[in-house]
Formats: structure tokens, sequence, C-alpha cells
């Protein structure tokens, strides 16, 4: 089974990553590909990011799925074009920040997310609404992110800021923190931290497993009309 994973911005830099991040946890028989798009912004951190790498998320994963694909996730926390693929396509479609919230769900009561920059904190926290107790920022662009000691430190502060409101479990709020000592973190700060990737790979694994979609109630197919 083809698992496809789209990165949703015109650069390739985070694809090794991810993948090599991908084919640790997947799972026996999966086939993970994973791609970025050819034209959008080259990182997302607000709604204008978002809204301009929709069309070309939604094109993708159309290709995807006439290539072969079982079941695709959309490594963004902020999910362009999530809703839309649901409709358009005919195999399960999931999102890193429904997983990963869903995940924390489970774990705890007081949910504490970790964002990029500061201003992409409101825009998160429209999204969830009352589904977090916490949103904060590591202030730090996600382009700057290669600087993994760094933003390991700013990630260990905000896990220590989220615990002082009163969260009981974390959640990675971008798909490129990558390379972080989570491990040594929940052992240390003693909760939690739920890493997007996994957890999208789990639901979407699992979903593909079980022949299970996105209701077609909730998702139904978009009607057939010109687009000019």
């Amino acid at each position: 089974m083809i698992l496809d994973i789209i990165v949703p911005v015109s650069t390739d830099i985070w694809n090794k990553e991810v993948e090599l991040e991908a084919e640790k946890i997947k799972s026996p028989g999966i086939q993970v590909r994973v791609t970025s798009l050819t034209k959008g912004p080259v990182s997302i951190e607000s709604e204008y990011d978002e809204a301009f790498a929709s069309p070309c998320v939604i094109s993708q994963a159309e290709e995807l799925e006439m290539n072969g694909s079982n079941g695709v996730v959309i490594y963004c926390f902020g999910e362009p074009g999530l809703h839309a693929c649901k409709e358009k396509l005919s195999v399960p479609v999931v999102g890193l920040r429904e997983a990963a919230v869903s995940m924390a769900k489970i774990l705890g009561d007081r949910i504490g997310v970790i964002s990029t920059i500061k201003s992409a904190v409101p825009r998160h926290v429209r999204a969830l609404k009352h589904e977090v107790h916490k949103v904060v920022a590591v202030d730090m662009p996600v382009l700057d992110f290669v600087n993994v000691r760094e933003l390991e430190k700013r990630i260990e502060i905000k896990i220590q800021e989220l615990i002082n409101y009163g969260c009981d479990v974390i959640v990675l709020g971008c798909g490129s923190m990558l390379n972080i000592d989570i491990k040594r973190m929940q052992n240390e700060y003693g909760l939690p931290i739920v890493i997007p990737l996994s957890a999208a790979m789990a639901m979407c694994e699992f979903l593909m497993k079980n022949n299970l979609k996105q209701s077609r109630l909730a998702y139904p197919f978009p009607p057939d009309k010109e687009i000019k």
C-alpha cells in the first residue's frame, strides 16, 4: 500500500528528512512517497501562505491518487487544502494538526501546542478553539529550524512554560520540528510529547488497512462544473 506525504511548500529541503523519519515508523507493507510542491510559498506561517499553497496541494493530491496512492498525509500543521482534498479524493486524507491533537486527547486533558513564530499563534487558536489549553511559539522562522540545537533549546523553554500553564500533554505544532530528542524531553519533563508525523502516519495507515475514508455525508464530492 502506498502512503503519500505532501510537504506543501515549494522547496524540497525537508523531503529527505521527512522520508527518513517516515521510513523509521512505517508499518511493514507500507510504501512511503514524499513530495513537495512545484510552486507556492517556501514555508507555511500564516493564513495567507495556506491560501496560496492550497490549490497546489489539491492538484498534487489528485495526481497522487491517479498514480496509485492509498492514503495522503498533508505534512503541515496548518493543513492547507485538507478539507478540499477530503471532498475530492476517494482515499483517506489526514492532516498533521487533526491527527496530533486527536492523539493528544487520548493522552491528557490539557493540551499545549508549540508553534513557530508568534504571528502563527492566532491562526492555530482560531482553528483549535476549545480543543487545546494553550498555544505558544518558539518565535523562530521555519526555515531556521535547520539550527536544531537552537530549536531544541527553545522548545524546552516552551515545554516548561506550558507546564506552568497547567498543560499535561504537548503537541509539536510544526512538521519541520525534526531531529529533536523527544525521548529525553519526555523523561525529563514527565509528560507525553506528540510528534505530528507519527500521529498522522499511524492514523492514515489505520484508515488504509481498514478500508476507511472520510464520510461522504461530511465530505460530499464537489459538484462537477467548469473551473476557469
